[in-house]
């Protein structure tokens, strides 16, 4: 579905450019000549673009962002842009003032990067509100800590600017201490990048801070000569969240700043609600290890990557012997103490590479990407001796012993099903399929249970 723009301005003139201009851009376009009218409309839209002539005060938008309510960007094109009409415009709530002949390219840019913006907001504003439906949203704070701004070939005039306007840190450096800097993940909260002379920087520098895991989420500002609207394409293009015009005033470089910070507040609490989301997707509550869905994904990706490259895994099913009557004699609060501490006797013996999960009840799933045979028993035995070696402290229940039985398969890439999707209900086209896998290690089990548990056995296929 396409974006929706809403274009209000008085002059026919400008309707028709903009409306012609997004439309082939493949927006969804309004258009209409007043606020009054945007106040009795009911779709939702996007984004407002608002044309301004000179004869309207820059305050006169006040009306146009409370109609269209905080979460909607606000664009203004001026007829007369000076560095006072811009502050005043953006001090009532627009996100920035544009002059009205900017080139097409410019103006698409700039669209785009405030309707990410935009969707920003209203997700973080949905993931809210359907939080607190389940009683555990927590309101936002403001982004009142003093933030750290780092600047980049800013000039005299600008660095005095900012150094009195913002309420923060501001730190100088140049490219390669940004590199640096974004290489030992301690990016800044905000960068500020001043170009004049070498345009050809912002090539230079903004691609390898977004390639960087740590320093892709700070804003970046690039300030930008007044004459040189190529060089603010450019900017957004290669990933500037904001652009200024050079002159500016330092109060509206504060102004923009503290919109970037506001917005990098509101993605980092959207990165770490898909963090909690997939963690709690993917995790056993009880344990903390992976859960029997999140397993049977891996394993199903892993086997089809083992199908294409070769190699061998081994998989391993654990089973805690007798754990009914740890349930019994002791409790059901001892018997969860119990598996939380086998889970972390597990977790803690096996390399980073390799996969536990909580199977359900007392069994528990082991994944060893490329691992033969020999060291899958040689691992599986370390398990069952770090989990019967010494009693789990219960607290008030006491020491509880426990030991655990194991079963190994060993699955090779010469006979895994090249199939993407299977799981353990859905057995592969040929060969071996995560099943066919999963039941030889569970038959591999119950052969050590019949043995006289606390015992490894391999399966015999």
């Amino acid at each position: 579905m396409p974006k929706s723009v809403l274009i209000i301005d008085p002059l026919p003139i400008h309707r028709i450019r903009l409306s012609a201009l997004l439309e082939g851009a493949q927006y969804a376009v309004v258009s209409i000549d007043e606020v009054a009218e945007a106040t009795r409309r009911d779709q939702d839209v996007d984004l407002v673009v608002l044309g301004l002539s000179t004869a309207q005060a820059p305050t006169s938008v006040q009306a146009t962002v409370r109609a269209v309510g905080p979460d909607i960007p606000v664009l203004c094109f001026d007829a007369d842009p000076t560095p006072l009409r811009r502050l005043l415009a953006i001090r009532s709530g627009v996100r920035d003032v544009l002059p009205r002949d900017c080139p097409d390219n410019l103006i698409l840019a700039r669209l785009r990067s405030l309707l990410r913006e935009g969707e920003a907001l209203r997700e973080c504003e949905r993931r809210r509100m359907t939080a607190a439906s389940f009683g555990f949203a927590e309101a936002l704070g403001d982004f009142t800590h003093r933030a750290r701004i780092e600047c980049v070939g800013v000039g005299v005039d600008v660095s005095a600017l900012l150094g009195a306007a913002l309420g923060h840190d501001v730190e100088f450096s140049d490219m390669d201490g940004v590199i640096r800097e974004a290489a030992a993940e301690m990016p800044p909260d905000v960068y500020v990048f001043q170009v004049a002379d070498d345009p050809a920087a912002l090539d230079l520098i903004l691609p390898e801070l977004r390639d960087r895991n740590y320093a892709r989420h700070a804003p970046v500002l690039v300030i930008y000569p007044q004459d040189a609207p190529e060089i603010a394409t450019r900017a957004l293009a290669l990933g500037a969240t904001d652009i200024v015009p050079d002159p500016s005033s330092g109060e509206e470089f504060a102004l923009r700043i503290d919109a970037l910070l506001r917005l990098k507040r509101l993605s980092d609490t959207l990165r770490r609600s898909d963090e909690r989301s997939h963690r709690l997707a993917a995790t056993d509550h009880l344990t903390g290890l992976y859960n029997r869905r999140y397993a049977e994904t891996y394993l199903g990706d892993l086997m089809m990557r083992m199908s294409e490259t070769g190699g061998a895994l081994a998989l391993m099913v654990v089973d805690l012997d007798h754990f009914k009557r740890v349930n019994d004699r002791f409790g059901h609060t001892a018997g969860d103490t119990v598996l939380r501490e086998v889970a972390d006797r597990l977790r803690d013996n096996l390399r980073a590479c390799d996969l536990v999960s909580r199977h359900g009840g007392e069994e528990f799933l082991v994944v060893l990407p490329d691992t033969s045979v020999e060291e899958a028993m040689l691992t599986a035995d370390r398990l069952r001796r770090a989990i019967s070696e010494r009693p789990v402290m219960t607290g008030a229940s006491g020491p509880v012993s426990v030991t655990a039985s194991i079963g190994v398969a060993p699955g090779r890439a010469e006979v895994i099903a090249q199939r993407k999707n299977g799981t353990f209900d859905a057995p592969g086209d040929v060969g071996m399929s995560i099943s066919t896998v999963f039941s030889a290690a569970d038959t591999a089990l119950y052969r050590a249970k019949g043995a006289g548990r606390n015992r490894v056995e391999l399966s015999d296929v």
